[in-house]
């Protein structure tokens, strides 16, 4: 590995980072290198962090002459690379200064950051630095390509792909639904609430349910016990159970797929087979010989 700071100079979004790093290091492997990708890029050390309530940490100077990266103990070794690369992130990104201290320091709610258009300027640099960990740790060109060999969505490809890139799940479910050609949603359940759900907005409507609220009655989720791993089949699922009737309209068929996990979670494939203008027309517009 040969790529210096020197290198990335004049890049300053992470999509702008990651696409350099990408061109200099065309033979990166799968999973990334990240400790040897840090060390090349001025990350001095990198170590455990013992301060309660946070998952990471950078410590570096007003200059970014040079930084360390704390990880809290006892994670994951998945979770460990997206904290990472997520201080990696903020190391690089030309605008994300230190604070007092000379540290950044990032909660567990930080890493679930996602706007880059936040308002706030703390939370959007925690958007971007979320942004650039998954796309360093699941670059696009690799993605699109495991993907593109994986015929129509499905839960088992999800996790296999998890395993290939080294990430958890949740990690790759985010880029999995942006990614996929089809239109696909991710919803993350525990002890049948909803965590989150992840899809892309130019392809999968508005899933009509928030946060804390219960799996909607219709999904098959009800349908079977808990059995942590197990991945079941797709089955067929009314559009309007998760979605609003003006989201449903646009969907001439939806499915479900389950994947089981520990502690309660679960997670929910749903992809949606959209209807184009046309079809939207002749499905819900009766013609001259209906009416």
């Amino acid at each position: 590995m040969k790529i210096t700071r020197i290198d990335l100079d004049g890049a300053g979004s992470p999509m702008a980072l990651v696409t350099r790093i990408l061109t200099l290091e065309p033979d990166l492997p799968i999973p990334v290198p990240l400790e040897q990708l840090c060390e090349r890029l001025d990350i001095i050390k990198i170590d455990e962090l013992t301060t309660e309530g946070f998952e990471a940490a950078l410590l570096t100077d007003v200059n970014k002459v040079n930084g360390a990266i704390l990880v809290a103990r006892g994670r994951s070794q998945q979770r460990r690379r997206y904290s990472i690369g997520h201080e990696l992130g903020h190391f690089l990104i030309p605008t994300h200064g230190p604070g007092d201290g000379g540290q950044i320091l990032c909660s567990k709610a930080d890493f679930l950051r996602l706007d880059m258009k936040e308002q706030d300027r703390r939370l959007r640099m925690e958007a971007e630095a979320n942004r650039f960990a998954a796309l360093l740790l699941m670059p696009p060109p690799m993605l699109r390509s495991e993907i593109g060999t994986g015929g129509a969505p499905d839960l088992t490809k999800l996790v296999k792909l998890a395993e290939l890139f080294d990430v958890s799940k949740q990690a790759m479910a985010r880029q999995y639904v942006l990614y996929h050609r089809e239109a696909v949603a991710l919803v993350q359940v525990r002890d049948g609430k909803i965590v989150s759900s992840y899809r892309d907005p130019n392809k999968f409507p508005w899933i009509d349910l928030a946060r804390d609220q219960s799996v909607p009655r219709g999904s098959s989720f009800h349908d079977a016990g808990p059995r942590s791993g197990l991945i079941l089949d797709s089955v067929e699922c009314p559009p309007e159970v998760w979605l609003s009737a003006d989201g449903a309209r646009k969907v001439g068929a939806m499915t479900e797929q389950l994947l089981w996990q520990q502690n309660g979670y679960a997670m929910i494939m749903l992809h949606a087979e959209m209807l184009d203008d046309e079809d939207d027309d002749r499905r819900y517009r009766p013609d001259a010989r209906w009416r």
